[in-house]
């Protein structure tokens, strides 16, 4: 099978979506399939892939009106001819649509982590049109979608995200840089994801700031780069947290730092399926989460009652401050490690996403 992944999203961002690229384009290469990823080139993703070994082609697709991303595209449509073309941003679902109709005509997919499709006349058009179906990593976005009538129940498919069960010994971050005498008595509390709003590190800073008062040997660590940089800085010096929380760089390898970590937090207003929660529970940290998406799906019914509502800063602190005094979480932590090791493995997420491309490709 020959597959091309493409992505238009800037040369400067990484997350979930492009981590997800990185892991299907190898698991699929190492099954035998002919794997490509299309992207700015120069960028993040561009500069990932290669490391990995996985080819890479410049597609550069800038807006919804882009002249040359769509001669890009058809150019490499009709020279190299992939079976499947996996389109995660709406436009490259669009320009793949477009290019196949004059030309070669792969089976296109759209690939969703998080809601990036509205219910209006345009994605209407484009995904009935261009696409044969969309995977997405959460019931809950297979459940938004299918609400818009659009298709029957089997257009939208949710493969889980797969973590890497690796036994590479990863050397621990130093943190002395960051914390003046730095010991294994300090409490590590470690969080990180893209400096944005939507990761609601402002209310992670507002619990910290109660949490500090009881336990001032705690030390609260984002990792991570953004727009949201400077006025998370603020929030720090506001509440006097500069002795007691810090923001780290961007880690392209984040299994260090985790292991530095005695309690992982992640209190976003939304997500898709939380790549870093599964890389944090596999190395048995325990994790305090809000209830968004696919956190809910990760843990499982009998452990989502202790997640935390999004934006409550009181819920988070109070978790924050128990896991302080017990050394404890509330939910089951052999039961979720057991659950990500079992549902969410990189080689399942692999198997299932082989399988439906396969079926697609014989019905089309």
């Amino acid at each position: 099978m020959k597959l091309l992944l493409t992505n238009s999203i800037g040369k400067t961002k990484w997350g979930g979506g492009e981590k997800w690229m990185i892991l299907a384009a190898q698991g699929l290469r190492e099954k035998g399939h002919q794997v490509t990823i299309g992207c700015y080139p120069y960028s993040v993703l561009d500069i990932k892939a290669s490391e990995k070994g996985i080819p890479t082609t410049p597609i550069m697709i800038r807006s919804d009106i882009s002249i040359r991303g769509a001669s890009q595209l058809y150019k490499f449509i009709n020279t190299a001819r992939p079976d499947v073309i996996i389109g995660l941003q709406n436009r490259d679902i669009m320009y793949a649509g477009l290019a196949s109709a004059l030309g070669h005509k792969p089976v296109i997919i759209a690939r969703h982590g998080v809601r990036l499709m509205k219910k209006n006349l345009k994605h209407r058009i484009i995904y009935n049109i261009s696409c044969k179906g969309l995977i997405t990593n959460t019931k809950t976005i297979k459940s938004i979608y299918d609400g818009y009538g659009w298709w029957d129940d089997s257009f939208v498919k949710v493969i889980y995200n797969g973590v890497e069960q690796d036994d590479i010994f990863h050397a621990r971050l130093n943190l002395a840089e960051y914390i003046p005498g730095f010991n294994p008595n300090h409490k590590i509390i470690v969080s990180m994801g893209r400096l944005s709003s939507q990761k609601g590190f402002q209310y992670l800073i507002r619990a910290a700031a109660e949490a500090t008062k009881g336990f001032p040997d705690t030390y609260f660590l984002i990792a991570g780069k953004g727009k949201e940089k400077h006025r998370l800085q603020s929030e720090i010096k506001k509440y006097q947290l500069e002795k007691n929380f810090f923001i780290l760089p961007f880690q392209n390898n984040v299994k260090p730092l985790l292991k530095m970590a005695d309690l992982f937090v992640l209190p976003s207003l939304y997500e898709g399926m939380p790549n870093v929660i599964m890389e944090a529970l596999s190395i048995n940290v325990p994790v305090i989460c809000t209830k968004v998406n696919g956190a809910a799906e990760l843990f499982g019914e009998k452990d989502t009652e202790h997640l935390i509502p999004p934006a409550n800063v009181v819920k988070l602190k109070e978790a924050i401050l128990k896991f302080l005094q017990t050394g404890k979480v509330e939910y089951n932590t052999e039961r979720v490690k057991e659950r990500v090791t079992r549902e969410f493995s990189l080689e399942t997420m692999i198997e299932n996403l082989e399988s439906y491309l396969t079926e697609k490709l014989k019905r089309s």
